[in-house]
């Protein structure tokens, strides 16, 4: 069982009930089109081929990818939550996240409230770009291809599996420590980044078929890198 979560101690801060939305009629990268027959075997051939894919994303072409902690101007600093006990924590730069598939950048949504407070959403412009949209990308166990995200609210991004729905797996600033909610392998192909949970296997995804408060929020439960998949990390001057 997940343990609670309480306040961070402000040191360590750096800045700074709706319902789910309804799904569109588009469907899911590499969903067969409404109406396609298939039979038993082949269905059962496709659905271990692609599980096996998934288990090995190398298979689909990606390569196990470090990010660049070390560069930038003003972008890199000591751990985000020095002094701390965090086993194999290093160093952190600070990135904006961009969705291709939304065309926008990624946001901590520290207005909302309850369940949701802190979710994050691809939301922004790039001329709409504020504290909301800084990100702490921090190598773990002195890895920059594993990764702990720190929102600008100071708390670490979760996956929230113990939701469910079209919630479960939400992405939301609230953790305090890099556990298995709150750590991602670093993927990559032709230039684009995916990021996937290290425990559960779930790519993080950016979920425009969902509408209102809830478009474009992040999840940590896709199936496959595809579009939806797809990101971009811009340093923070």
């Amino acid at each position: 069982m997940r343990r609670a979560r309480g306040l961070l101690p402000a040191a360590v801060v750096l800045t700074a009930l709706l319902v789910p939305g309804t799904a569109s009629a588009e469907p899911r990268p590499g969903t067969a089109p409404p109406g396609t027959a298939t039979s038993a075997a082949t269905s059962a051939a496709a659905s271990s081929a692609a599980a096996s894919a998934d288990d090995d994303p190398a298979a689909q072409g990606l390569k196990r990818t470090p990010l660049d902690l070390t560069g930038g101007a003003g972008g890199v600093q000591a751990n985000a939550l020095a002094p701390t006990t965090i086993p194999g924590a290093s160093i952190c730069r600070r990135y904006y996240i961009f969705s291709y598939r939304a065309g926008r950048y990624v946001s901590e949504e520290q207005g909302y409230t309850g369940s949701i407070h802190n979710m994050l959403r691809a939301r922004s412009s790039a001329g709409a770009l504020g504290t909301w949209e800084h990100f702490n990308i921090c190598a773990y166990n002195g890895r920059t291809d594993l990764i702990y995200i720190q929102a600008s609210s100071g708390y670490l991004v979760s996956a929230e599996y113990g939701y469910s729905g079209n919630s479960k797996g939400m992405l939301r600033g609230r953790g305090e420590w890099p556990g298995d909610w709150e750590v991602f392998e670093v993927w990559s192909d032709a230039g684009r980044y995916f990021l996937r949970n290290q425990a559960t296997k779930g790519w993080v995804s950016v979920r425009v078929d969902m509408t209102g408060s809830y478009t474009n929020m992040l999840r940590g439960n896709g199936a496959s890198a595809g579009p939806w998949e797809q990101l971009a990390f811009t340093s923070v001057a």
